[in-house]
């Protein structure tokens, strides 16, 4: 009797491949540090299947853009908890990202960097737009309902984001890094209810 032979999951398309190699390589390196024969590398593709599917390095820097906002917008603001009070919303946002970043730590890593490194196209524009429109008004509600400080938006965001990207940053074990985030979203929301009563 034959034995059949065993099966192979099939390989990702090569869009998808050359997607995660430049997502990997632009959270570690930065876009402009990245050439695209490395990517194609990456990605074990040629670089005429790259250019197939990505006309120039700039469209698959704004591909890369894109599909990383999204994710990181359906994990954390597409169900946003409306009826909950600011704290309350502040700690189910931090503990989405943190969950994010534990899953898509290249994507987590990658979204946190400014500025990404090239010109957006007018869908990526659209997008970014888009996303500071709705993290804005959060923002703006949890100050118009005193529980922070009525600060600029660049300021909060950094207040919130900025300490999120240094432990991100750090090369810890996985354990230890959900430890210090747990520490942090409690030090960050101090800092942004304190600077309220200043």
């Amino acid at each position: 009797m034959l034995k059949e032979a065993p099966t192979r999951a099939p390989r990702p398309d090569p869009a998808e491949r050359i997607l995660a190699a430049a997502i990997e390589l632009f959270a570690a390196e930065g876009y402009a540090s990245v050439a695209v024969p490395e990517i194609a590398a990456r990605a074990g593709v040629g670089l005429g299947t790259l250019y197939q599917r990505f006309s120039s390095k700039e469209a698959l820097g704004n591909a890369v853009f894109r599909h990383c906002k999204r994710a990181w917008a359906e994990a954390t603001l597409d169900v946003w908890p409306d009826n909950e009070p600011p704290e309350a919303q502040f700690r189910i946002y931090w503990q989405r990202i943190c969950d994010f970043a534990e899953r898509h730590r290249d994507m987590a890593l990658y979204n946190e960097r400014n500025p990404i490194g090239h010109a957006f196209d007018a869908e990526s524009l659209a997008l970014r737009e888009e996303l500071d429109r709705r993290s804005r008004s959060v923002l703006r509600e949890w100050a118009e309902a005193g529980a922070i400080a009525d600060l600029p938006f660049e300021v909060m965001a950094a207040m919130i984001h900025g300490p999120f990207q240094r432990i991100l940053e750090l090369q810890i074990t996985p354990g230890d890094r959900k430890a210090l985030l747990k520490d942090m979203g409690d030090a960050v929301w101090h800092s942004l209810a304190v600077s309220r009563l200043q």
